[in-house]
């Protein structure tokens, strides 16, 4: 039998067409929106990873290949009920923002937050972090957040005269408190400052100090080239980059906000984009009516794992019923996460 590298990538991508004719409402399969192309013309759905995992719970198909990283698919695993299987075309599709916080360092800064403040600050943790981090959040009270919804998140906790501990995405929270008018209210922690709390507890908001290896690679200087280059230009870009670079751009958003903003603005509309790549120019290519640009060119190299071969890999394995490669956590972590998640969706 001719292995999966030997076979031509036509080959491939019919394999996958025939697997999915075959197995029809049993295999649903969200893209995110980072994913090479190769990927999207696969996508059952397209969207962001909370997007992905509400329709994920949602479908009706027993067998999930979740194209995107390894967070995303946990998060579909927390939402999706029992009987349905969640993978990932390529295992090693991680997150460094996730990385950045360790559950051991986050819990460890936690307790240190209770024993020494107790009561006072609520745990928030971005979407992008391990299932561990929003199940420690959710025995503590605490939500999970996006970037779509994470001022509305930050202003509940605020409301009930709590503290926001947020992490791991620093720019996310800072930016957040930018837009919020606490620009002056914020502290960043790390797993180090469990040693020196007392220097911390004053802030309403603590972040924690973690990046996205791609929207940090961003610059003021990127933007103030595009202003002159193009003064009839608008900038948008995503909140994970750099305070310095949102307070100089026209918009930031999540990847769906851009997605909408761009799509819906009127012909001849002319863009600059400071997020993912792929994204980028698929948006360039389905609005050609438009001018469209990247702010640079940065590509998610985790999310640029996934390859179609990977995909047809997963697709023989579930039609074989060989599940050892399927997304799993362990029911504690499982229940734990998906009250933080559900606390979240609660809002709104």
């Amino acid at each position: 039998m001719i292995s999966l590298r030997e076979m031509s990538d036509e080959a491939v991508d019919e394999r996958i067409f025939e697997i999915k004719g075959r197995m029809g409402d049993e295999l649903f399969i969200p893209v995110h929106h980072y994913q090479r192309d190769e990927i999207v013309r696969f996508a059952d759905c397209t969207g962001d990873s909370l997007e992905l995992s509400r329709v994920s719970a949602a479908t009706r198909a027993r067998f999930i290949v979740f194209c995107g990283v390894y967070f995303m698919a946990e998060i579909a695993r927390v939402l999706a009920s029992d009987e349905k299987r969640v993978f990932i075309p390529s295992r090693s599709a991680g997150c460094p923002l996730a990385d950045l916080a360790q559950p051991d360092d986050v819990e460890r800064l936690w307790n240190t937050l209770e024993r020494t403040a107790p009561g006072d600050y609520v745990p928030v943790t971005y979407a992008n972090s391990h299932a561990e981090v929003k199940a420690l959040c959710g025995r503590n009270g605490g939500l999970v957040c996006t970037s779509s919804n994470v001022e509305k998140v930050f202003a509940r906790v605020l409301e009930q005269g709590k503290k926001v501990f947020f992490m791991p995405d620093r720019n996310l929270g800072v930016n957040t408190a930018f837009a919020m008018g606490m620009a002056a209210e914020f502290g960043v922690v790390d797993r180090y400052s469990h040693e020196t709390p007392a220097s911390i507890l004053s802030h309403p908001i603590l972040v924690w100090d973690g990046f996205c290896v791609v929207h940090k690679v961003f610059t003021l200087d990127h933007v103030r080239e595009w202003r002159r280059a193009d003064k009839q230009c608008a900038i948008v870009v995503h909140p994970e980059c750099d305070p310095e670079v949102v307070l100089a751009s026209d918009y930031s958003g999540s990847t769906s906000k851009i997605k909408r903003m761009v799509e819906q603005s009127p012909p001849g509309s002319r863009w600059v984009v400071g997020t993912e790549l792929n994204m980028v120019q698929r948006l360039k290519r389905e609005n050609a009516d438009k001018f469209i640009e990247p702010l640079d060119s940065r590509v998610c190299m985790n999310m640029a794992k996934n390859r179609r071969r990977d995909l047809l890999a997963v697709l023989l394995a579930i039609e074989e019923r060989d599940y050892s490669v399927e997304v799993s956590l362990p029911e504690p972590v499982r229940g734990d996460a998906r009250r933080a998640i559900e606390r979240m969706l609660a809002l709104g």
